[in-house]
């Protein structure tokens, strides 16, 4: 990046009130909200009497309640009325759009938020009084690191390796608790959770080698597999289940998110492309083994799991790649490549 349009020379925030009210507004998908969570551990580390509010989508608000760094969540339908966004903005001094819509960063506007943080890219950037020159789709960083460098312009400049905190709480322990006695004989069973789809935010991983790698551990370690996913993968997930065992593999597939945040906390290892999911288990503390394709803006070193017991794989190169025009790197991820990255897992 060139000086001018390095983060770290945009125009500081003015001096804030002792204790500010800062909106962080991220209403994608679950992964990205699980990587801009470290955006308020952040902030609280730095400024203990800010106040830190997400405005999220109605799915991702049960996560982000579990993170005790943030102190108010605001749930936003995208079809929302404009005045109705307008309302959701006044009171803060700052708002950070780490992933900006035009209508909610208009509504910043109108709503007159002293400080709006977004990107210095967007047809509409003349609507943050500060703006960050960073393409994201080159993948020169990673998206957590992305959202972190957006806390510049308040004097903020945390460790790229800040995680997210997410506590869960007793109810959703005791309900997946009383599922895995039903399903595997006992709530402390050993397990491992094969989350098998996609849901559109990356290239998938043939079922066939989630299938052989199920088979593969139920084998050699004696484990049961838990397949989850949303139940319009149903038909995916229970047809993949029965070509691995149906005596050792169960579909957990419909619960609450914070169901599944739990399951993904008590699982042994996790295994997924690069899904929410994926990114909640590694922040969870879960082993999670990750699979990436290669094209950059969806490549592991934009989107990898981070975590202290995360492996991320991706292919080996071949003539054409990263981007060749019918991308099948995926498939040349097999069964040795993810048993090798599970081997010091089961050992944790």
């Amino acid at each position: 990046m060139g000086s001018k349009h390095s983060a770290s020379r945009i125009t500081p925030v003015p001096v804030l009130p002792s204790s500010p009210r800062i909106l962080i507004v991220r209403t994608d998908r679950l992964g990205d909200v699980v990587l801009t969570l470290p955006m308020a551990r952040a902030i609280k580390n730095a400024m203990p009497n800010a106040s830190v509010t997400f405005l999220a989508s109605e799915y991702t608000r049960p996560i982000i309640e579990r993170c005790p760094d943030v102190d108010e969540v605001r749930a936003i339908d995208a079809n929302a009325s404009f005045w109705i966004m307008v309302r959701q903005f006044r009171g803060f001094e700052v708002a950070f759009f780490p992933s900006p819509r035009f209508r909610l960063a208009l509504a910043a506007f109108v709503a007159r938020v002293p400080d709006r943080i977004g990107t210095g890219y967007r047809w509409y950037s003349f609507l943050f009084s500060s703006r960050i020159y960073e393409h994201r789709h080159t993948a020169e960083r990673h998206e957590a690191e992305y959202n972190l460098r957006m806390l510049a312009p308040m004097g903020i400049v945390p460790e790229p390796s800040v995680l997210p905190r997410i506590e869960l709480h007793k109810a959703e322990q005791t309900e997946v608790d009383r599922w895995l006695r039903a399903h595997l004989s006992r709530a402390d069973a050993a397990f491992v959770v094969l989350h098998i789809t996609s849901g559109g935010s990356t290239q998938p991983w043939p079922v066939q080698k989630f299938v052989e790698v199920g088979r593969a551990i139920a084998k050699q370690h004696g484990m049961s597999m838990l397949l989850t996913g949303v139940d319009s993968d149903a038909a995916t997930i229970n047809a993949a289940a029965a070509s691995i065992g149906t005596d050792r593999a169960f579909p957990f597939i419909g619960h609450p998110l914070l169901e599944l945040a739990a399951l993904l906390d008590r699982a042994s290892i996790v295994i997924t492309v690069g899904t929410g999911p994926g990114h909640l288990a590694a922040a969870l503390g879960t082993p999670t083994i990750g699979v990436f394709p290669l094209p950059r803006p969806i490549s592991k070193e934009r989107w990898g799991f981070r975590g202290p017991h995360i492996h991320n794989l991706s292919p080996k190169p071949i003539s054409g790649c990263p981007n060749c025009k019918d991308c099948t790197c995926m498939e040349r991820i097999g069964l040795e490549d993810v048993m090798n990255a599970a081997r010091p897992l089961f050992a944790l």
